[in-house]
Order: C-alpha cells, then sequence, then structure tokens
C-alpha cells in the first residue's frame, strides 16, 4: 500500500523530477553529474528544468541519488523538495516509485526529467489544465512526435508504485492507451533530451527557439 493516500491538504499536482540518473553517455567516467552540466548562461541544467516547472506548478520534487548536497546547492533560491533515493541505482522506476510515495497529491503528478531544460512553460501549464479537465494521462506532441513531461492522474498512483526496470512510466502507458491525451505543442524543446555533452553545446547553441517565454 501507498505511504500516502493522497491525503487532505495535499496540493492539487506535484511536478516530478528525475534527477538520480547516471548519465553514464554524458559522461562515461561518472565524474560529471549531468544534471549540474550548465547551459550557455552558466545555469545548471536541473534549475532550468525546476524554474521552468515553477511557473505553473508551486510544489515540485526533485529526486536524486548520491549528488543530494551537488543538487541542493544548485537549487539555492527554488523552492522545491529534493527527496534522495536510496536505491537510485536500480534505475529510473526506482527514482519514480520514491518520488510518487512522497509527494502526495490530490489530482496527479507531472513527470519531467533532468535532463530536458528546454521544454517550454506554456507546455506544463497546458499539461497541468488537462489534468485538472479530468484526462488520465496527458503527453505533449510537437510535430506527431511524442515528448515530455507526462501529466498522470491519481488513477495511476497504484501503478507509479510498481514501476520496475529503467523504463519508468512507459510500461503504464502501453498498458493503457486508451487514458492517453495527445496534448499538440508547438514546443520543439518538448522533445531534447540532453544525453551527451556535444548535445548540450548544440541545443544550447540555438536557445532560442527552445525559448521559456
Amino acid at each position: 500500500m501507498p505511504e500516502h493516500d493522497n491525503l487532505p491538504g495535499a496540493p492539487d499536482i506535484v511536478a516530478l523530477v528525475l534527477a538520480a540518473g547516471q548519465g553514464s553517455r554524458f559522461d562515461r567516467t561518472g565524474q560529471r553529474y549531468k544534471p549540474l552540466a550548465s547551459l550557455a548562461d552558466g545555469t545548471p541544467m536541473v534549475y532550468a528544468v525546476c524554474h521552468t516547472l515553477l511557473q505553473h506548478i508551486p510544489n515540485i520534487s526533485v529526486v536524486c541519488g548520491p549528488h543530494e548536497q551537488a543538487l541542493r546547492d544548485a537549487l539555492q533560491g527554488l523552492s522545491v523538495n529534493v527527496i534522495h533515493c536510496a536505491d537510485a541505482s536500480d534505475g529510473m522506476s526506482a527514482s519514480l516509485r520514491c518520488a510518487v510515495r512522497h509527494s502526495p497529491a490530490q489530482i496527479g503528478w507531472i513527470v519531467a526529467l533532468a535532463d530536458m531544460p528546454f521544454i517550454r512553460a506554456d507546455t506544463v501549464q497546458a499539461i497541468a489544465a488537462c489534468l485538472h479537465q479530468g484526462e488520465r494521462i496527458v503527453r505533449p506532441q510537437f510535430n506527431g512526435r511524442q515528448g515530455h513531461p507526462v501529466g498522470f492522474s491519481c488513477e495511476f498512483e497504484y501503478e507509479l508504485l510498481a514501476v520496475a526496470g529503467d523504463e519508468g512510466a512507459r510500461s503504464i502507458i502501453r498498458r493503457n492507451p486508451d487514458a492517453m491525451t495527445l496534448l499538440p505543442v508547438e514546443d520543439p524543446g518538448c522533445l531534447i533530451d540532453i544525453d551527451t555533452e556535444e548535445q548540450l553545446q548544440q541545443y544550447d547553441k540555438h536557445s532560442r527557439l527552445f525559448a521559456k517565454q
């Protein structure tokens, strides 16, 4: 059973930022923590993600592994809840379970990734609006391609708490195609996740294309 049952007084929607990944493609030596990699203006990627989410979602949980203090330092000044996931090395699903378990919500969650810093704030706003309107799973779509972040209603709480492996919530989406709402957005940033240093430099060079305002 979950540790919470969407308790009275919980926020309507909580954004969950998954920031516990190893990022081995970004730095095979393991010495650099990908969410803290800087954009051209010096802003850490995870800070940019949280700043965008906060424009429309006041409650954010950021899940991390062994880099907790570095993450807290990077997010100073932002009102976010940093959660340490002791079994983060087990994969993305462990981080997602941890995030949901410690983030009660009345309506649902918006699951975001710490390596997607170019998502527009109005995309977040539109996903939240869909959840408020009773949609069950909401995924943005740009030029026919499905992106992130993804909204889940509280209907899927138990399934989110049961995900396994390193695929996060993808199994829930596959099992529930009829629950999916594809949300057309004018936001190329919803497709851009940063896996390598070269990608970061490439996309950041043209970051005006992914402006959040």
